[in-house]
Parts: C-alpha cells; structure tokens; sequence
C-alpha cells in the first residue's frame, strides 16, 4: 500500500519503485550486520548467528520484492540442494551438476515466457536470473569438490564451523597461515570468483539458503561463489578480525553517491533523447550525422540506468564487508572484491573446445538466453562479441606502434604522451561508440522496434565492424615474435579470467573507463 501510494506520487512505476526501495533497504542491513556481526564473537555459534542474520533479512528483502512469488526462489534453492544431496550419495556429482544447470535454465526459460509482455519486465523473473546463475554455479563448485575429496582428507564445514571459537583468534597469525594467499597480498582481480573454490561437503541447507538470498546481491547481484560467502560468516576473509580494514564506509557512500548520479543523470538524459524517439519519421528525416548523435546519448542513457542500480548494489555490498578484497601494492585495503563476472563457469567449462572464439560464442548465447527471449538481448551479445574480436585484432596490428607509448621512459617525453592520450581517447571513442550503439537493441528488444531504428542510421555500426574484420582477414598478418613455452603457460588461468572480464563485463569496463 505505502509502495502504491509513492508510485503515484512520484510517477515512478510501482515495480521500478520496488526494485528501487529493495536496493535502498539492503544498506541499513548491512550496516546492522557491520556494526554487530562483523567482530569477533565470543561463541562456537557465530557463523551460524551471521547467517541467520542473513536467511532472516534477505527473505524479507525478498518477499518485499518478489511476494508470494518468493515460491519460486524457495523451489529453486531447496531443488538445486537436494540435487546435490542426492548427487553425493549415490557418487554421481556431475550428474546433479548437469541436472541443476537443466532445471534452474528451463525454470527461468518458462518464467520468462509466462511473464513476457514485450519489454524489459521488473518481475520475478529478474532475482531468478541471478539465482539461476548462483544455483548453477553452486551445483558445479559442488561436483569440483569430488576431486578435493580424493586428492586430500574431507573438509568437514561443520567441524571447522564449530572450532572458530572466536573469542580467542590470534590475531593474524593463525589467519595468515590459512588465508594469506587470498586475504594479504595483492589482488588484481576481484575474488568473486577466484581460485579454489570447490565445495568438498554440501553445506547445510539454511546455509544454502543464506547464500541464494544474500541481502545485498540476491536481487540484481553481482555474483560471488559460496567459498566467498563461507568465509564471510566465518570472518576467514580478513586477516586479522579484532581490526577490519578501514575504508569500507567511504567506499560505500562513494558508490552510493555515484549510483545516485548515474541514476539522476538518466533521469534527466532520457527526457531529452527518450528511446522511442529513435521509431519516429521526425528522427529518420534528421541529417545523417545528428541520428548518430542523438543515437549515441540515447545508448549512454539506457547504459545509465544499469550502471547506476548496479553501483547502489555493488555499495551496500562493501558496506557489509563481504567486498574485501585484500591490499594493493602500497598496502592499502581494497573493497572492490564484488563485481557482476557473470559467465565464468560456463565459459572456463569450455576450455575443452580449445577455442577461445567458440567459448566466447557460446558463453554469449548462453548469457543472452539468461537475459530473457526477445531479440534485442541477441542481437546486442553477437553484436558485442564482434566488436571485441575486431578490437582485439585490430589492437593486435597496432601493438608495435602503441605499447612504446607506455613505456615508463617516455613519461617525460611531452610527443609522446600527447601520442598515449589520443591513443586513449581514440580507444574511449570507438569503445563507447560500439557500446551504445549495441545497446540499442538491449533497450528496445522488439525486432520491429530494433530495425526501425537501425534503419534510420543504415546499419552504420554493424557495418564499421564487419568491414573492419574483413579487411583483418584480407591484408597480411603482423609478425609476432615467439614466446617462450613457459611464459605462454604461465599464469594461464589469469589470462583466461582477463578474457572472461573483456567479454562479460564489456560494459562494465566501459563504465569504469567513463568514471
């Protein structure tokens, strides 16, 4: 009712208002959970108080969102779970992976058609997408554990759980020993997702639970594994728990602060170049030039609108302390451990196909499918997998000419740091430009809406790209010196996570470049 009534007085739709108010909620939930739970606590039951805390919270979150249409996040948890349960005791974890990824795709594939109206719809179906995900990648971290399990004694959760007697932690010591490797040094990635991250024994299901609906990222994300989130309730995340690293207040208001921004700023952007201007006879009677224009902020205002939702997110995240994400090289603490890496499982999963464009490919479909069945989310995905491959190519060719422009020796050289911002902002051009351009189609998803528009600018970045790409095929190949064999392979898995990031998190790069 109080919901209703705002809708009308702002005439901000109720679902948008919702959505809204349940990103705005998870702040003063984290700051609860930061001011009390995240300390050391005097009883062998801390773990389970802090989850609880959370299953508590983020099912009221939830049903404040979702309704009873909460059902279908509860369906989906306890089914994955009990996939799982059922997978270990008969000795088959990947089958309850394959049969967890089957059942949360076609539960949110059907969710989809039965709520789909034509547009980009706040329903339901919006934290199932993100729970899908969890689920699926919950499923396969699950099955991974089977090889922890012959490789070294079992993890016993339970037994570890009950041994964190938190009133006597030695400080850092202890910690150090066990989590030095991911707390204390350098992070260059974030640790929504890092290395070793298997689940050796199903974890109990109100801990299931607590992870699915995790108050700060149940609703739109990011993603983060539940090694992250166990080490979370545990207080293992930081190396020392009598003193947490400083910094997560600030970096929290920031991020809300610049959410806020981005969100205002649409707010008034859309009003001027509104989307559905781009389907009239006005716009497609404008000189060339001005549709690309206008085009252009169109797509920096649809991208707004996701960028800002994403940074109040990703901000009552850092605010609870889940965001650590160790120190930077001058030892200062870092909260920019959550970000939305969406497709990581799937994609390292197909490193068997032994080609990176295929994986890429394929991971694309599968997050355009994720994203819902109308044609605007494929059109954009196979749209953006095209420039980053003719962007790759193309920075490829120009590599001898461009790297000596960031060599340390020539910072002084005023020629050629003139020469390292053109090139920066020649990058920043031609990224935003693919970037809105593709974005289009994310915003207007109908296939009659999409070629209207594109109509009017004649295909133009479609094009630009396809050409750029068959006149990479056509001239001669740069020469590329030999690598060593070890340094190819070294630190192979970062490589592929780097890729993973340019390909799932495109927009989100593009977002910090704009920053």
């Amino acid at each position: 009712m109080f919901v209703k009534k705002l809708s009308v007085e702002t005439g901000v739709s109720e679902p948008v208002l919702r959505l809204l108010l349940t990103i705005l909620f998870a702040y003063p939930i984290s700051l609860i959970y930061r001011l009390t739970l995240v300390r050391p606590l005097k009883t062998k039951w801390a773990p389970f108080i802090r989850n609880l805390y959370v299953v508590i919270t983020g099912l009221c979150l939830n049903y404040f969102f979702n309704g009873p249409h909460i059902k279908h996040s509860l369906i989906t948890t306890f089914v994955t779970w009990l996939f799982c349960y059922f997978g270990n005791i008969f000795g088959n974890r990947v089958l309850s992976a394959i049969a967890s990824l089957l059942f949360n795709m076609t539960y949110l594939i059907v969710g989809y058609y039965m709520t789909a109206t034509g547009d980009y719809d706040v329903t339901w179906t919006m934290p199932q997408c993100v729970l899908c995900l969890r689920m699926i990648g919950f499923a396969m971290d699950f099955m991974d554990g089977e090889k922890l399990l012959k490789s070294k004694p079992p993890f016993n959760a339970k037994e570890k759980i009950t041994n964190t007697n938190e009133k006597s932690i030695d400080t850092k010591k202890d910690l150090q020993q066990t989590d030095s490797s991911i707390s204390t040094r350098p992070q260059r990635q974030p640790i929504s997702f890092e290395k070793n991250v298997q689940i050796a024994t199903l974890p109990p299901l109100i801990e299931t639970i607590g992870y699915a609906n995790f108050f700060g990222a149940f609703l739109i994300g990011p993603q983060f594994s539940f090694h992250l989130y166990r080490k979370f309730i545990t207080m293992s995340l930081y190396p020392d728990p009598i003193n947490i690293p400083r910094g997560s207040y600030w970096f929290s208001l920031k991020s809300f602060l610049l959410g806020a921004l981005y969100l205002g700023v649409q707010q008034v952007g859309s009003g001027y170049f509104p989307q559905s201007y781009l389907l009239t006879a006005e716009y497609a009677a404008k000189p060339f030039i001005h549709k690309l224009i206008i085009m252009w902020w169109t797509g920096k205002f649809i991208l707004s609108k996701y960028l800002g939702v994403w940074t109040l997110t990703e901000g009552a995240c850092i605010l609870s302390g889940i965001s650590f994400n160790g120190y930077d090289d001058n030892g200062n603490p870092e909260w920019n451990g959550l970000a939305n890496v969406e497709k990581l499982y799937i994609f390292k999963r197909l490193i068997f196909l032994g080609n990176k464009q295929l994986s890429s490919i394929i991971s694309l479909i599968f997050l355009a499918v994720w994203h819902g069945l109308l044609p605007g989310y494929y059109i954009c995905f196979s749209l953006e997998f095209v420039d980053i491959e003719a962007e790759k190519r193309w920075a490829k060719r120009f590599e001898k000419y461009t790297k000596p422009l960031y060599l340390p020796q020539n910072n002084s050289n005023s020629k050629i740091m003139f020469g390292r911002y053109l090139h920066q902002f020649i990058g920043w051009l031609g990224q935003t430009c693919g970037l809105h351009y593709a974005i289009i189609s994310f915003g207007l998803l109908q296939w009659n809406y999409i070629v209207s528009a594109y109509n009017s600018v004649y295909w133009i970045g479609h094009l630009v790209v396809l050409g750029l790409l068959l006149l990479d095929l056509i001239l001669p190949k740069p020469k590329v010196k030999k690598v060593a064999k070890a340094d190819k392979e070294t630190n192979g898995t970062t490589k592929v996570d780097k890729n993973i990031d340019r390909i799932n998190g495109y927009i989100r790069n593009d977002a910090k470049i704009e920053r």
